[in-house]
């Protein structure tokens, strides 16, 4: 991999798993949705996801965070993938363990990392200005490291199917882009309120990607998601500490509750493919050709 233009100082955190329930048949528990292909790359979504950032992040500061369950598969798309770059669940858990998991490993290894949680079941069209946006993150994050950074997407439609972010007024200067002040995430919504949101202008798609300084992470879980950290400080995590996780996602446990959220807008061409009909809209972007029965794929081409 190619870390000419890398930032030293951030560590990218790529997220693999899930049960792949939104998308059945054409993912299982075995095979969960992020290893499957829907680009003319011929790659996995996990796969993609590391490519787009390769040059961005050294190679040895990318860490997968994978159930065990999947490690045949995570090897197979990263075969350079080793060692601490490397962290199984040992059971099935969301979001949130799985971030102060990678969160811990990075604080024993450089405390205060910049630290980009990627989910791997997303969709990037343009990925010079997805260059862009982790840029514009990184560079905030670095003169403001008790904040966190989320990507939000500007909506084109009124989608029921993604989380949003309401905007503050204060806007502040990054380089050459501008990061705004988060007032709140809100749940997915209904149609009207969908249809309010994109009215509004004040509202972006949650994109569930989140930057911050590894030891932020960490104090804020001690304060707003105790459970995690106790379990966290126990040393080791067996499958036993890991059963005591609280099975909850990153979005409820911690950002929904934190202050200091700052937004840097995504105009990448960005979808996250939970659903059939997202997923039939990257297909034929793509150009891939795929096989539907009563509605959901049964293949792809």
């Amino acid at each position: 991999m190619s870390n000419r233009n890398a930032d030293p100082g951030l560590f990218a955190v790529v997220l693999v798993g899930g049960k792949g329930k939104r998308l059945r048949p054409l993912s299982t528990d075995e095979r969960p949705k992020a290893f499957l292909s829907v680009t003319r790359s011929g790659k996995s979504m996990f796969a993609d996801t590391v490519r787009r950032i390769n040059g961005l992040i050294p190679a040895s500061r990318i860490i997968v965070v994978a159930n065990r369950a999947h490690k045949r598969l995570v090897t197979r798309d990263l075969p350079w993938l080793k060692g601490r770059n490397l962290i199984l669940e040992p059971v099935s858990r969301n979001t949130a363990p799985a971030v102060g998991l990678a969160a811990r490993a990075i604080e024993a290894r450089h405390s205060g990392a910049i630290m980009a949680v990627l989910p791997t079941d997303h969709y990037v069209r343009d990925e010079g200005k997805y260059a862009v946006c982790l840029k514009t993150a990184v560079d905030f994050l670095k003169s403001h490291k008790d904040c966190v950074v989320v990507f939000g997407i500007k909506p084109t439609y009124p989608s029921t199917e993604y989380g949003y972010i309401k905007l503050a007024g204060g806007r502040y200067k990054s380089g050459k882009r501008k990061v705004s002040k988060a007032e709140k995430f809100v749940e997915k919504p209904a149609l009207g309120k969908a249809v309010k949101y994109l009215k509004s202008g004040s509202y972006l798609w949650n994109s569930g990607t989140f930057l911050f300084a590894s030891d932020t992470l960490l104090r804020l879980m001690k304060k707003l998601a105790p459970g995690i950290y106790r379990n966290l400080k126990r040393g080791a995590v067996s499958a036993k500490v890991y059963s005591d996780m609280p099975d909850i996602s990153l979005d409820y446990a911690v950002m929904e509750k934190a202050g200091n959220i700052y937004c840097v807008r995504g105009d990448y061409g960005w979808s996250d493919v939970g659903s059939f009909e997202a997923l039939k809209r990257v297909l034929r972007a793509q150009g891939r050709k795929f096989a539907e029965e009563n509605g959901k794929i049964t293949e792809i081409y």
